[in-house]
């Protein structure tokens, strides 16, 4: 009695540092076990693309489905963090239900599917935890709105949302004295405050969103200041939005820009890197503090252009395929003083050539830049909602 004792206790104890997966047929339907799992956030992507969060590490070492309706597995795990994430894509008719159970711990999905793929074997495998599952969400999303419209998109208002609510920092490009680029008789300066404004609104009837404009009026605000309301106010997101200018009025379409500290990867990624830094090249210090300045420069940019980039590849997608007036042209990079905001993912938004004839009419077209302001809005639940809330864990940890 004794030995068996020490047996169980062994087993518990190894079963503490990872869990594992075992499949089989019940009741006719194809069944997933997770053994060792107490609780699982599952999140159905799609009718067949199921992601499931486990706080805990995959510990199997070879396991194959075969007569199965599951087309694939892949497995991301996070050794530093301890957590994993599953990703289960079904075959086109298959349902799937999931629940727990207990003594001992045990989470479970049940798949039907009326006409199971017999004798294909699908091998799971396992994946760096982040390293991929970005790109496997924006190719479900771009799927997803291939076929959409943004004249069915609602808002999104959920009933049950009880977390902390993102902080959003608008920030629309010049104002006041400095009117932006002028061309076709219009102002960038109007532009920007109208998108930002409708913007505002939509994530704020969103309800998980708090949202903060750097100018909500025509008025100018030093480009450091704008910043600095980032940092006040802890942004999640920093969205600063310009309206884009060339001396070649040719030149048409939409770019997004992030921050690249080495500077502009092209000649009118440089353009434009020299017409929004124009106002602070007599504010080199954003501090009187050398300490503050070095950390401004430093503190957390990696982050920063990282996860600012991650934002941008949700706003291409959903620009190409939900806003098909204005041609998205390519994400950029470049060296702007608006972007830096240590630990706060940050894009620049250029919509459309203010200098092109065809684009200034879009520009002048108050649906467009509704329909603009409702991409944003996608892109940043699709950022935080489809994406980082299933990376990452929590303010501390993004």
């Amino acid at each position: 009695m004794f030995r068996y004792l020490i047996l169980l206790t062994v087993f518990i104890i190894s079963f503490s540092f990872g869990f594992e997966i075992r499949t089989g047929t019940y009741e006719g339907k194809v069944r997933i076990v997770f053994d060792g799992v107490k609780n699982a956030d599952v999140i159905a992507v799609s009718n067949n693309n199921i992601i499931i969060k486990i706080p805990d590490k995959y510990k199997n070492s070879n396991l194959e489905l075969k007569n199965s309706s599951i087309k694939e597995i892949d497995i991301y795990t996070n050794e530093k963090k301890n957590s994993s994430l599953i990703y289960i894509t079904l075959q086109e008719d298959a349902t799937y239900k999931y629940f727990s159970l207990s003594n001992p711990d045990r989470f479970v999905i049940d798949i039907t599917n009326s006409s199971i793929i017999k004798n294909q074997p699908q091998k799971i495998e396992k994946k760096d935890y982040q390293a991929d599952i970005l790109d496997t969400i924006l190719k479900n999303l771009e799927n997803q709105t291939k076929n959409s419209s943004l004249s069915s998109l609602d808002v999104e208002v959920p009933k049950n949302f009880s977390g902390k609510k993102k902080i959003i920092v608008i920030d629309p490009g010049h104002g006041g004295h400095d009117p932006g680029a002028m061309a076709n008789g219009l102002k960038e300066k109007d532009i920007n405050l109208q998108v930002a404004l409708k913007l505002k609104n939509y994530l704020e009837k969103d309800g998980r969103f708090k949202v903060y404009l750097t100018r909500d009026d025509d008025y100018f605000v030093p480009l450091y200041n704008r910043t600095l309301i980032a940092l006040e106010k802890k942004a999640d997101l920093f969205i600063s939005i310009h309206t884009n200018a060339s001396e070649n009025p040719n030149l048409s379409g939409t770019y997004v820009y992030t921050l690249n500290l080495r500077g502009a990867t092209s000649k009118l990624a440089k353009m434009v890197e020299e017409r929004e830094n124009k106002t602070v090249l007599n504010v080199v210090k954003v501090s009187a503090n050398p300490n503050v300045n070095k950390i401004v420069a430093d503190m957390a940019i990696s982050h920063t252009m990282t996860e600012g980039l991650n934002f941008a590849k949700f706003i291409e997608v959903n620009t190409k395929n939900l806003l098909p007036d204005t041609e998205f042209k390519k994400i950029e990079s470049a060296n702007f003083a608006v972007l830096k905001t240590p630990s706060i993912p940050a894009v620049l938004v250029e919509t459309a050539f203010i200098t092109n004839e065809k684009d200034a009419k879009l520009l002048s077209d108050d649906k467009f830049l509704d329909n603009l302001a409702k991409v944003l809005y996608k892109s940043t639940v699709d950022y935080f909602f489809k994406y980082k809330n299933l990376v990452f864990k929590g303010k501390a940890e993004s």
